[in-house]
């Protein structure tokens, strides 16, 4: 089968010094060794991953011990004060505008309306003075910053918080804060997946624990960081990619413990449709190696062992969902994935060309294994949430792409469509395990 590529037009100080997988649980606590998204006055987001005693650059703001956040909550604001340190601060980010009878009409824009002079800001900047106290003084400074509307105070404050502030706020990473780095920064890396256009993904797909799904991600993970969140580490993700390697670096941003990044297993094109010609893997006696060779061979036996059970998960068939987001051609990975899928299971497509998709649209609609094949649009509009200043934003993206969902059903009147056969798949089986045994006797003999 040939893959096609695409065209397209308890005690908070007991767990302080332990990691998320060492905890063995979700927490809304700062940790070390994980990593965390740093929100900035600008809006600008950087993501680190905390080390004690240490400290982390936020440019022009500043650097901050990372002592002074690790073990607290997320969701509190802090200020960098007296070089390093970092201080809890009240978020301000929700406070309610009074409407009054002021206008902006006789407001001008000229920087001699500013009693302080640049040089008296870099003077009280350079002796330390906090970001929130250079604000106020910017702001007493303003000849007519009363006659302001309420709302237009606010801008004004948010525009010399973006410039003078040193307060950042910590976000926890979830699968939209993760999205939201990502796409902000580089959304073609994503193919441009936006993040209403994944949770359709995840629904039309209905991706729910104790389940096992074979995904096609080919957007750095972003697909099987929502597969894997959903699942819980209660199910299996069967990963197919590319490479030798896979390229799922946006999973290491969700911090997951070990149950759930478990739940993963992978495989690449080639190890898909190479079933004979691999040679099996010679077992060893281990206690008669040396410390050397027994360590590399541990490596070479867990990565045999991995791709053993990554192929015998693929060959047993019954998967509850086929999802892809990918660069090949779908009709392709269709017909090379979908024996392996159950019945009346769902097969999700997406792709940010229509076209790509009507070539797979039409085979599945004459096809006999597919019924109710669609193709949707997804279209969002984003909302400006503040108390007395709720409204649409003024620009919205250009597209979220189309996704192309299916069931599949077995059909008995024709066997060719039912897959592989339960005894097709017992022989692949068995001669694996046959072919272990025999190794291991040889080893032994």
């Amino acid at each position: 089968m040939e893959i096609q590529l695409a065209e397209g037009p308890q005690s908070l100080s007991e767990h302080q010094g332990q990691s998320q997988q060492e905890v063995g649980e979700d927490s809304h606590i700062i940790r070390p060794d994980q990593f965390v998204f740093l929100k900035m006055p600008s809006g600008n987001v950087k993501a680190v991953r905390l080390k004690k005693d240490t400290q982390v650059s936020l440019g022009k703001f500043g650097n901050f011990d990372t002592n002074s956040i690790i073990g607290h909550p997320y969701g509190y604001s802090y200020e960098i004060y007296e070089g390093t340190k970092a201080k809890v601060i009240k978020n301000v980010a929700f406070v309610e505008v009074d409407d009054t009878e002021a206008n902006n009409r006789e407001i001008v824009d000229d920087p001699a309306k500013q009693n302080l002079s640049h040089e008296e800001i870099e003077r009280m900047k350079q002796e330390g003075v906090g970001g929130q106290e250079i604000i106020k003084k910017v702001v007493e400074g303003h000849s007519t910053f009363n006659k302001k509307t309420e709302y237009s105070k606010a801008k004004y404050i948010k525009r010399k918080e973006a410039k003078f502030s040193k307060v950042f706020t910590p976000v926890k990473p979830t699968l939209y804060s993760v999205w939201s780095y990502v796409y902000n920064n580089r959304s073609e890396k994503i193919r441009d997946l936006r993040i209403d256009t994944l949770s359709q993904i995840l629904t039309l797909a209905n991706v729910h624990a104790n389940a096992k799904y074979i995904v096609i991600d080919d957007v750095r993970g972003m697909l099987i960081s929502g597969v894997m969140e959903r699942l819980g580490g209660y199910g299996l993700v069967l990963g197919i990619h590319e490479h030798e390697t896979p390229n799922y670096d946006i999973v290491k941003y969700m911090n997951f413990t070990k149950k759930i990044a478990d739940s993963l297993k992978t495989l690449s094109w080639i190890q898909v449709f190479k079933e004979d010609n691999e040679q099996d893997f010679l077992y060893k006696d281990e206690s008669k190696l040396e410390e050397k060779d027994l360590e590399f061979y541990l490596r070479k036996k867990m990565r045999y062992e991995r791709l053993n059970d990554a192929r015998q998960a693929l060959w047993q068939g019954e998967f509850d969902g086929l999802l892809v987001a990918s660069q090949y051609q779908p009709k392709s990975i269709i017909e090379a994935l979908l024996p392996y899928v159950a019945g009346s299971r769902p097969i999700v497509i997406y792709s940010i060309h229509k076209e790509i998709l009507v070539d797979a649209f039409t085979y599945l609609r004459m096809s006999k294994q597919c019924i109710n094949p669609e193709i949707t649009e997804s279209w969002l509009r984003n909302y400006q949430v503040l108390p007395g200043r709720t409204h649409p934003e003024m620009t919205i993206s250009g597209g979220g792409g189309y996704i192309l969902h299916a069931k599949r059903i077995i059909n008995n009147d024709d066997p060719g469509d039912a897959g592989p056969s339960v005894e097709t798949v017992k022989q692949q089986v068995d001669k694996s395990s046959s072919s272990q045994d025999q190794t291991m006797t040889d080893a032994t003999e």
